[in-house]
């Protein structure tokens, strides 16, 4: 007996065609934080496979007096920073009919996800060097300080060996900077508040400088199990990004998988190092609770 009563579409969804109405990428963060603040230089060809850089050391003048013989040369010395920029790939294979099948929608956002794999990847490079500084400020579960990241501007402006020169950075998870804005805000509720900073990082949040340093929020700093954060506070020129032959990309068709396709590489070469060891950049770890 044939079946009796209304029809509603969940009767006959099977006769359905399917469509794609909309298509986006996953957002993500900004990548350009750490090629931007640092100091990018490049490595040309024909020069050898490293950046090599002379740093000539200081000479030392001395009191004389007028009958002195000045027979006490000073001499002239210096050292090589050698960075070799490293290889980083990524290959991605499209099958044909993927293209052919597939919604052109959808379709339409595989193109930029493989170099924003790249930038990605180039930016938290940039982070990795934070845990190597020789010294840290703040401390594992500690709640970050405006004058955690104060005191490493300060050390890094009047170090005795080499001060470091302006622009100075402070790279940080938005976690801290929530931490930093809640201690600039922490009269609100008990004091009146009059227009002045206070007002205005209420009402914004925090941005921009703290006592002359460029504060970023880059929340692709990794947060661990504590939870923790590490960020970092340098000299532009504290940190060195050498670029190699950059970027490429190579293509290959693959016939031999099933219906066919091609596959892709993109390639970079690059590495950032440390200049002025210990003297131009200071790690800053800190507790990365998410706010509540």
């Amino acid at each position: 007996m044939p079946p009796v009563g209304d029809t509603f579409l969940s009767d006959v969804d099977a006769g359905a065609n399917t469509m794609v109405a909309a298509a986006r990428r996953r957002e993500q963060f900004p990548t350009n934080v750490m090629p931007r603040v640092v100091d990018r230089q490049r490595l040309e060809e024909g020069t050898g496979t490293a950046w090599r850089e002379f740093l000539a050391e200081n000479l030392t003048a001395q009191n004389y007096g007028e009958t002195d013989v000045i027979d006490n040369p000073q001499q002239i010395s210096g050292s090589i920073l050698s960075v070799t920029p490293q290889l980083v790939a990524i290959s991605t294979f499209v099958g044909l009919r993927v293209q052919a099948r597939l919604s052109p929608k959808a379709f339409a956002q595989f193109g930029e996800l493989a170099q924003e794999a790249m930038e990605r990847k180039e930016n938290t490079d940039g982070h990795a060097i934070f845990a190597t500084a020789t010294t840290t400020l703040g401390a594992t579960a500690t709640t970050l300080s405006f004058s955690n990241v104060d005191a490493a501007g300060r050390r890094i402006k009047s170090d005795s060996t080499e001060p470091g020169p302006d622009p100075l950075t402070a790279v940080l998870h938005g976690y801290g900077i929530h931490d930093i804005r809640a201690e600039i805000i922490s009269g609100v509720g008990t004091y009146a508040i009059p227009e002045g900073m206070t007002a205005e990082v209420f009402r914004a949040g925090f941005r921009g400088t703290l006592n002359g340093i460029n504060v970023v929020e880059d929340g692709m700093v990794a947060v661990d199990s504590t939870p923790d954060a590490r960020g970092g506070v340098f000299s532009k020129k504290g940190i060195l990004e050498v670029i190699g032959l950059s970027p490429w990309k190579a293509t290959r068709e693959e016939p031999q998988k099933g219906y066919g396709g091609v596959t892709v590489w993109l390639k970079r070469e690059y590495l950032y190092a440390e200049r002025s060891a210990g003297n131009w950049l200071y790690g800053i770890l800190h507790d990365a609770t998410a706010p509540t």
